[in-house]
């Protein structure tokens, strides 16, 4: 078994079976946060949380809950809620724990995908700050194994028997898939395309928020849509080549737009870091981030594709 007291950062995954191996895998943990006096945040289900507010009763009063299925509809917003959960709860750099569950039964493929890569991401994000725990449940009875899989790939640890063990498929930050490798499936319709530099971006915003309103998304999300995707553009002038190109259809219920461009995005934690009030650039990827139920970015030398996700429902 694993000596957590020589771990920074401890990034652990859980397989369970049903409602039982749930509780049997996360309620020492948390009980144990709770006798060592440390603190600690809940982010799974409001199914999991029911059933840990049983089990701990009173105790439920000393733990932070959230749900996941919203702080996580979009995965690239949850490493600033662990970041967030530090600063707010050990400044002092005091041992932390958390429960976080990503990736559940149910997740489209797109937004399966998008969970990998942050599994990934935590290790880069927290493996050279202070001490703390994070344990990632994965439900065996509802996810493919493939998933299975890819979660031993991505967590350094697994646990086992009240201890945990060292996943011998895991794979190392640098020696991992980067987070921007690969292509996005192509549009499973024909989508409308529009090419733009800086004296289009008007007529790019008022593009976006027309074919919004065709689509029935509602009022405020069509103004975050186009928020959106005038930040992505204004970063394709700037650091694009002046230019860019946008794409945007609709699959189901979902509206997706898709800003492509000739430049190349390096900084695998960009969007997820906390822009600083007199930080000039950098706050583009964040804030969009935080206005769209997905963001995909696949870049590489010859360019970028941003692709937002937006629910109609």
């Amino acid at each position: 078994m694993i000596d957590h007291s020589d771990c920074s950062f401890h990034h652990e995954t859980l397989f369970y079976a049903g409602e039982d191996g749930f509780l049997k895998g996360t309620l020492p943990f948390v009980n144990e946060a709770l006798t060592a006096e440390e603190p600690v945040l809940v982010a799974v289900s409001n199914a999991g949380i029911a059933l840990l507010r049983e089990a701990l009763g009173k105790d439920a009063e000393r733990v932070q809950f959230t749900d996941m299925h919203i702080l996580g509809r979009n995965p690239a917003r949850i490493i600033p809620a662990w970041r967030q959960f530090l600063h707010d709860h050990a400044p002092d750099g005091r041992p932390v724990r958390g429960i976080g569950e990503p990736i559940w039964p149910g997740r489209s493929c797109a937004e399966l995908t998008e969970c990998q890569r942050h599994e990934s991401l935590l290790n880069l994000a927290f493996d050279d700050g202070q001490a703390w725990r994070l344990l990632c449940p994965y439900d065996l009875e509802g996810l493919d194994q493939q998933i299975i899989e890819a979660a031993q790939r991505s967590h350094p640890f697994i646990a086992q028997e009240g201890g945990s063990r060292v996943s011998d498929r895991y794979l190392p930050t640098n020696e991992a898939p980067g987070p921007f490798t690969g292509a996005l499936p192509p549009p499973s319709t024909q989508p409308e395309e529009l090419t733009f530099t800086s004296q289009e971006l008007g007529t790019l915003r008022r593009f976006v928020s027309q074919r919004a309103t065709d689509a029935s998304l509602d009022a405020h999300r069509t103004e975050d849509l186009v928020l959106a995707v005038n930040e992505l553009a204004t970063n394709s002038i700037y650091h694009g080549g002046g230019r860019g190109t946008l794409r945007m259809w609709r699959e189901a219920h979902t509206l997706l737009c898709e800003v492509r461009d000739h430049s190349h995005i390096t900084e695998p934690l960009v969007g997820r870091i906390r822009p600083t009030p007199d930080q000039p650039t950098g706050r583009g990827l964040w804030l969009v981030n935080h206005l769209c139920d997905l963001v995909q970015i696949r870049s590489s030398p010859i360019g970028s594709a941003v692709r937002v996700h937006m629910r109609l429902t």
